[in-house]
């Protein structure tokens, strides 16, 4: 029998805080950096932005000559093909996964999953209970806070009258901290995150150009479906480390 994957979802019911964004990075950073089997399921229905990208970057490679030479270099160096993206609505998530996984001969450590930017979307609050495990981006923006501390207690509260669900834990983690902020307003919001008992990860994440960006600074890359974030970008995005920190929490 293949071993059983771990399904993961950043999920908020607040849009712009970089779930899909981070779902790319975070995909590339495990399957080529990290040689995890990962599968992505793209829920973002009807838009499909990552299947999107996808499109895009092998449009990107056919006419970008230096790009077809790093990826048949890093095919030669790691033999790992691009990991697969399946469009799916959030209620078939699941479904549309182990379909794909039963046809396939890979055994994935690794399912993620891109969902709407709002839990009212049909089938997104079922997707939700169904992880293994849900990280939510969180920024420092009034209104992102309120909605996010709003939706994570109320999973919170779900799992703990609603034992028999497959979600084991949800935890928050910042992203896109703008160092002009006072840090003052960062310490109190984690006062009252930290009263509320909420779980939230070591790593914060700088509210770096990269991350806007499908190609990093000198023309290092950075966000792709198809190649890892280069080292030259990764320095200081703290991908790498908020990525160590999912690891031991995942046990992977």
């Amino acid at each position: 029998m293949k071993k059983e994957p771990l399904f993961v979802a950043l999920s908020n019911q607040k849009g712009g805080v970089g779930k899909s964004t981070l779902t790319v990075l975070l995909a590339s950073y495990f399957h080529y950096h990290k040689a995890k089997n990962v599968l992505v399921v793209d829920c973002d229905y009807p838009q499909h932005s990552m299947m999107t990208m996808r499109e895009w970057d092998i449009k990107n490679v056919e006419k970008t000559p230096r790009l077809q030479s790093l990826l048949v270099e890093q095919f030669g160096d790691t033999g790992r093909r691009a990991y697969n993206i399946l469009a799916s609505t959030p209620e078939q998530a699941k479904e549309t996964a182990y379909g794909f996984i039963d046809r396939s001969d890979t055994e994935y450590d690794l399912v993620l999953l891109d969902l709407p930017g709002t839990v009212n979307t049909t089938g997104v609050f079922q997707s939700i209970i169904n992880m293994d495990y849900v990280f939510t981006p969180i920024t420092q923006e009034r209104m992102v806070m309120q909605s996010s501390m709003s939706f994570v207690l109320s999973i919170r509260e779900y799992l703990l009258h609603h034992k028999g669900v497959p979600l084991r834990d949800i935890h928050m983690f910042w992203n896109k901290m703008d160092k002009r902020v006072s840090r003052d307003l960062y310490d109190a919001y984690m006062e009252i995150i930290r009263s509320l008992g909420l779980p939230v990860l070591n790593t914060v994440l700088p509210g770096a150009e990269r991350y806007k960006k499908d190609v990093g600074l000198n023309g290092q890359i950075f966000r792709s479906t198809l190649f890892p974030p280069s080292a030259a970008a990764l320095k200081g995005s703290n991908l790498d480390l908020l990525a160590a920190e999912m690891e031991t929490i995942l046990g992977l």
